[in-house]
């Protein structure tokens, strides 16, 4: 059922930092390559530290903040990295820098502590903007003796990670959680109990898989067999069973069922190379480019089918949404009818197709009430960002409906972007093609680096500039 636009609430006027969009004249091809996926990159770093092996990981250039902050943390508890060029060359050896990886490496060398190998970080262990990050580290501390305080940026502060939590508590883990808006700092004291796990854990995954996929991940040191009893409806599933393969491949013997998952400890063993593939949800702000910009899109890294974890969608239904896709060129064409999208297991690209909808054939994206504990309320806040381009769209129970045929205008003010990557990108498409300033300057690292500048060598105006603008 629709529930009508989103009305703003009363704000005040400060000064923050903005981009300044001018719409490019040239009409050439655009070249846009996929990041790599950082959902099998955090994966592979949180089960690969766990075996006894030296881990090569390929294809990480560019692979955004949320990456850099899990890795950074595991560095802190022990793991050991050197970052290679696109020559072979070494750049970075151990932590000879501090923790973070060099800027140019393409080649990341893991070398893996074991399941009982990792150590108690001496500092917060601060996952930026990551949730995953946040929740695959938690279970990973499970183990430890001694107290992990984690932390994460004002966005990640925001974020209710209670089932995490409460599952951890549930195995014994002592956790002490900030009171109030802010949901961090966490401080967890363990190591977990042999009898409490016995037990069995009752894990919540309707709002989030995430805590499923860290269970799996952090399944190699437990001390004895542990079911957990899944309680409510999954989201995200095509994730959680993404976890569940990995681990497997590596040796795992889980379970993983509709209601409960079994989970017994195991040695995670690896190929000596993990090839990771490109970010098919990314691939959501090409299509929207290709219309933005009335331009050819050759895109690059699309993944096999089954690396897409649900964002095959966007493939699948592209002529659907007015995009013909063919042979890795997308090109806008018309699409008559109103469709109807449904992406429980895909609701980060919800935002770029809910505006690439209102400029083409419109319909319902639905089956994303989780989309509301994102970064923002991605729901509302998504038809917020298509007001202010006077785009129109309702809420519906558990999505976005969005009339078609629409044409964009430019917003008569500053754009406000939520703190969230996927909207500021879809925002900063929009005014690709009607120009504008959009807040925020650097949310895209989180995911996709060069965002930006595969913009600006399109001949897209981009200026960083400071505006006094309305906030919440």
């Amino acid at each position: 059922m629709a529930r009508g636009p989103v009305e703003r609430k009363s704000a005040s006027r400060v000064g923050a930092e903005i981009l300044r969009i001018k719409p490019r004249a040239s009409d050439s091809s655009v070249r846009w390559a996929l990041p790599p996926s950082k959902s099998h990159l955090i994966r592979a770093l949180a089960l690969f530290s766990q075996s006894h092996q030296k881990v090569t990981l390929d294809n990480v250039a560019h692979s955004g903040e949320d990456v850099r902050a899990m890795r950074s943390c595991l560095a802190q508890m022990g793991v050991k990295f050197e970052d290679y060029g696109s020559n072979g060359n070494i750049l970075r050896q151990g932590d000879e820098t501090g923790f973070q990886p060099h800027p140019d490496a393409v080649q990341w060398v893991l070398h893996g502590v074991g399941p009982e190998g990792f150590k108690q970080p001496e500092g917060v262990l601060n996952a930026m903007n990551s949730g995953t990050a946040l929740r695959f580290l938690a279970g990973l501390v499970a183990r430890i003796e001694g107290s992990v305080t984690f932390d994460g940026d004002h966005s990640l502060r925001q974020r209710d990670s209670a089932a995490m939590w409460d599952s951890l508590r549930q195995a014994g883990v002592e956790v002490s959680s900030a009171q109030g808006k802010e949901h961090l700092p966490v401080v967890v004291k363990g190591p977990w109990k042999k009898l409490q796990l016995e037990q069995g854990i009752d894990l919540d995954i309707s709002r989030s898989s995430q805590p499923l996929s860290s269970w799996l991940l952090a399944s190699s040191a437990l001390p004895c067999k542990v079911q957990l009893n899944l309680i409510g409806k999954g989201v995200s599933n095509r994730h959680s069973k993404l976890t569940a393969n990995m681990v497997r491949i590596s040796g795992s013997a889980n379970q993983l069922e509709s209601t409960q998952c079994s989970l017994s400890p195991w040695i995670p063993q690896s190929e000596d190379t993990y090839s990771v593939p490109g970010d098919a949800s990314m691939a959501s702000f090409a299509m929207l480019a290709s219309s933005c910009l009335d331009t050819k899109i050759e895109l690059s890294g699309w993944p096999q089918e089954d690396q897409a974890i649900g964002h095959e969608v966007l493939f699948k239904s592209s002529i659907e949404c007015g995009v013909k896709w063919s042979g890795g060129i997308l090109e806008r064409i018309e699409a008559p009818h109103p469709v109807e999208l449904n992406v429980i297991d895909s609701n980060d690209i919800l935002p770029p197709l809910a505006a690439l909808l209102s400029l083409g054939p419109g319909g319902r994206i639905i089956g994303a009430p989780h989309a509301a504990h994102k970064e923002s309320n991605r729901l509302s806040r998504t038809v917020e960002l298509l007001q202010f381009f006077g785009l129109r769209a309702s809420l519906l129970d558990d999505g976005i409906e969005v009339e078609g045929g629409q044409t964009p205008t430019a917003p008569t003010h500053p754009v406000p972007t939520f703190g969230d990557h996927r909207i500021f990108m879809t925002a900063v498409l929009l005014a690709s093609k009607t120009g504008g300033d959009v807040i925020g300057q650097t949310l895209h690292h989180v995911a996709d680096e060069t965002f930006l500048q595969r913009l600006e060598d399109a001949g897209v105006g981009i200026e960083k500039a400071t505006s006094p603008v309305l906030v919440d």
